[in-house]
């Protein structure tokens, strides 16, 4: 009998990427199925694998699990290999002056489990991505469901194929937008009124002797920087296709709301090239996720993974491995885009704790690419 599994796919495309949850068909196990998620790029490294445990639908644990492993090896076809080092559980990693993807070479990923299961990924060739030749965008106005009105941006993007003969790709839409937030104003429970409390990252400290609130150093959690993605992969191919070019093509919606525009929001999109097996596995993750919802959705999520068992007791295995080369352009998006400042609702609420803690996909390192 053949049971509907949920396994937590985590494809890491960039630091910090989204998640995606993908259904799976694993059939019946006694041993825990596993999930694996990376890539190598033709962009210097160094590369994340994540490793996981996946879980049946019908379990009460529906939350991604990482796992440890006893070996990690990527290699090449000509023969050039490296045993990835874990950096926390169940996240291994190349180093930072190891192996890197070179456009034409194919490359495998082999991993031994600690009870003695044994896999490897199918070779993956690394092809040309093409050119994302400029990221542009349009400001629109709609009525949502409820009657209001949303405001916002459509981000569109024309990009050319390259002298390559595949015409497969992967497009991921990062934004990115800027954030304060007010660590010195956290409070606790006291007694029975709020007491101040500022956390240590602020540079604020309290005395406790006169209770003032006095600043020592600066903020190390004040200010962050947030991402944002495509809720579902983009793949092409050979559509939108004209003379090797693909026009106005749609990556986003950027909203503007409070947040999004305190500042402005940079709009990157990356062209990243598939073989044909990753190819597969991406258009089935897109349709997989355009059928949640729909009446005609599947009985079950095939999602064809590229792993085979080589060795140990029997276990199943899903999620993909795969070589790409990338290539990206951005824009920035600021406040004088919006036609109407009115539609940037005012930041009226002070958020008393860290900006990591309040936004997901958020870092308080200032990006490379950031303008202020």
């Amino acid at each position: 009998m053949r049971v509907r599994a949920l396994l937590s796919a985590v494809l890491i495309l960039s630091s910090g990427a989204c998640i995606d949850r993908i259904n799976f068909d694993i059939g019946s196990s006694t041993i825990f199925p596993v999930v694996i998620d990376g890539y190598i790029s033709d962009q210097p490294g160094p590369y994340r694998i994540e490793i996981s445990k996946g879980f049946d639908i019908e379990s009460k644990i529906s939350f991604k699990t990482p796992i440890a492993v006893k070996q990690l090896v990527l290699s090449d076809d000509q023969g050039t290999s490296e045993q990835l080092t874990a950096i926390s559980q169940g996240v291994y990693q190349t180093s930072a002056n190891g192996i890197r993807g070179t456009i034409g070479r194919a490359y495998q990923l082999r991993i031994e489990l600690l009870d003695g299961r044994q896999y490897e990924s199918k070779p993956d060739t690394l092809l040309p991505s093409g050119k994302v030749d400029r990221v542009y965008f349009n400001f629109r106005s709609e009525q949502t469901d409820e009657g209001a009105t949303r405001h916002g941006f459509d981000v569109f993007f024309d990009s050319s194929t390259g002298a390559g003969e595949d015409f497969r790709f992967l497009w991921k839409f990062i934004g990115t937008y800027k954030v304060e937030t007010n660590p010195e104003l956290f409070d606790t429970l006291c007694v029975e009124a709020r007491c101040p409390k500022p956390l240590p990252c602020s540079g604020y400290v309290l005395d406790e002797t006169t209770g003032e609130i006095n600043i020592k150093s600066s903020c190390e959690c004040c200010t962050c920087w947030i991402d944002f993605f495509n809720d579902t992969p983009m793949v092409s191919d050979n559509q939108l296709l004209e003379a090797g070019q693909m026009k106005e093509v749609k990556a986003a919606f950027v909203p503007v709301n409070q947040w999004t525009f305190m500042h402005q929001v940079h709009a990157e999109v990356r062209q990243m090239s598939l073989s044909q097996q990753a190819f597969d596995f991406w258009k089935a993750v897109k349709a997989q996720k355009a059928a949640l919802g729909s009446l005609f959705q599947p009985l079950t999520g095939k999602v064809p993974g590229n792993f085979v068992q080589t060795g140990g007791p029997e276990g199943p295995i899903e999620g993909l491995f795969f070589a790409t080369s990338i290539s990206s352009n951005a824009v920035f998006i600021s406040k004088k885009d919006v036609p109407n400042q009115s539609f940037i609702p005012p930041q009226n609420l002070i958020f008393r704790n860290t900006c990591v803690a309040l936004f997901p996909h958020s870092s308080t390192k200032r990006p490379d690419y950031w303008e202020d």
